[in-house]
């Protein structure tokens, strides 16, 4: 749930019952008892937002480090290409999703690197 809530950045009663298919009732218990337990606070208008409480416990539990990755895919792939650098230390176009490893800007910068060291 607090996963949810992080995907979100704030929740209502509302949206746990079309995500989690609680009855109104069951909603707001559920809400009261992760404010009681420090999880969430009230962001206004019934509305409810994680606390450092809770990023704490998704961090501990590696969520916001797989959310942080996921994010940084989904940019890169935004760009339309993703770019590697080849063992010639040529900026090539990803082909593949294994090969999604730098944005355009991140390639150029270390290919620069590479040729001012004398590595390639």
């Amino acid at each position: 749930m607090l996963e949810f809530i992080y995907d979100r950045e704030f929740v209502t009663a509302y949206d746990l019952m079309n995500r989690f298919g609680y009855r109104d009732s069951s909603a707001r218990c559920r809400l009261a008892q992760l404010r009681k337990e420090g999880f969430i606070a009230s962001f206004g208008r019934g509305q409810w937002c994680l606390t450092d409480k809770a990023y704490k416990k998704l961090d501990y539990h590696g969520v916001l480090q797989r959310k942080e990755a996921e994010e940084l895919r989904r940019q890169r792939q935004a760009e339309g290409r993703v770019w590697f650098i080849d063992v010639g230390g040529r900026v090539r176009t990803a082909k593949n999703v294994n090969e999604m490893l730098l944005t355009f800007d991140e390639a150029i910068k270390i290919a620069r690197e590479l040729r001012e060291e004398g590595l390639v």
